[in-house]
């Protein structure tokens, strides 16, 4: 994990993924984030998501692979599993994990 990066615990991970289909913004995100510096990074992660939804569907494409039936169940041909996907990717790419990372990151505390 990359230093001065938030310590991603079950919690927070529940807390950005119950939001993974919302554009959240910074007043309503404070409500799920206990601190100023939270609420900047979740609001950092949706910007990533939503760039990597628009722009980056063959750098999501591989992580459905990676993780379906593993860690989630994603539907095929889904906006829904892309908008998933997106996040992942964004979680993925801050933080510098390998795929062998990735996979055991929601599963770790």
């Amino acid at each position: 994990m990359k230093n001065d990066l938030p310590y991603l615990n079950q919690a927070r991970l529940d807390c950005i993924f119950d939001y993974v289909y919302d554009s959240v913004g910074i007043n309503e995100g404070k409500a799920i984030f206990e601190d100023e510096r939270l609420v900047d990074f979740f609001e950092m992660l949706k910007s990533m998501q939503n760039f990597n939804y628009r722009h980056r569907s063959n750098d999501t494409h591989p992580l459905f692979h990676l993780l379906n039936d593993r860690v989630f169940i994603f539907e095929r041909n889904s906006e829904g599993t892309t908008m998933w996907l997106a996040l992942i990717l964004a979680i993925k790419e801050l933080y510098g994990f390998s795929d062998e990372k990735l996979v055991v990151v929601p599963q770790s505390e």
